[in-house]
């Protein structure tokens, strides 16, 4: 290849690539304003335990020592209504490799369980992953359903009170036919832990978020308000 056939190629994969960087910068930026994560910026954390049991190529039968992290989307102030969002984080076998998985509050339908719904209360919604896992030639989509009575807000202050004491865990194909599959108990609240989740990274061992394309622009999301906000590298 000669300097100008590759002068030519490094131009078309910078003019290709700019989208990319641009969705990158835009969470750089505002997780450097809000010196908080760019999406989801405030939240509590709750000590908890993931009961697995059936076995999927997501999650294998078993009682998980989990980290739960809820929060609200664009940050609303107060009461206001907003897109609740619940990160999960466990270990499957070695400690240095967590597992992470974000839920939104979303419809459970074909297309509906595609897109993030604002919520105006924390127990009466159900979250789901939004977009699929796959595993092999299949795509796979978790969902959390509340327990308990309603909350009657989407505040994140007195959350340590009033939140839904446990979750059902559900699993659909691409029917979107949900079959409990296990469920989720917070336990006590903690102090704010500092994790960095990352569901593109820190993946199940058999399963990759999808499509492809979603998930390359996920990273560059999470990796732009890292960088934003200076945080760590999400390990635990």
């Amino acid at each position: 290849m000669n300097r100008r056939t590759t002068s030519m190629t490094g131009a078309v994969r910078r003019f290709t690539n700019a989208p990319a960087h641009g969705f990158s910068a835009v969470f750089r930026s505002l997780a450097r304003l809000r010196q908080a994560p760019a999406v989801h910026p405030r939240g509590i954390t709750f000590a908890a335990r993931l009961i697995v049991d059936h076995s999927t190529s997501l999650i294998p039968q078993g009682d998980y020592v989990t980290t739960v992290r809820m929060s609200k989307g664009a940050g609303t102030p107060g009461r206001w209504p907003d897109v609740l969002g619940l990160a999960l984080r466990f270990h499957l076998q070695d400690p240095a490799e967590p597992c992470d998985f974000l839920f939104s509050s979303a419809g459970d339908g074909p297309w509906t369980r595609w897109m993030p719904v604002p919520a105006g209360d924390w127990a009466t919604s159900s979250y789901g992953t939004l977009a699929p896992y796959e595993s092999g030639d299949r795509r796979w989509w978790l969902m959390l359903t509340p327990s308990g009575p309603p909350v009657g807000h989407t505040s994140i202050h007195g959350l340590q009170h009033s939140a839904p004491p446990s979750f059902t865990l559900h699993l659909s194909g691409e029917t979107a036919d949900w079959h409990q599959i296990g469920r989720l108990e917070l336990l006590k609240c903690l102090d704010d832990s500092g994790l960095v989740f990352d569901p593109v990274l820190n993946h199940p061992p058999a399963a990759v978020p999808a499509p492809s394309w979603l998930r390359e622009l996920r990273e560059r999301a999470y990796s732009g308000s890292r960088q934003g906000r200076h945080a760590p590298p999400p390990v635990a």
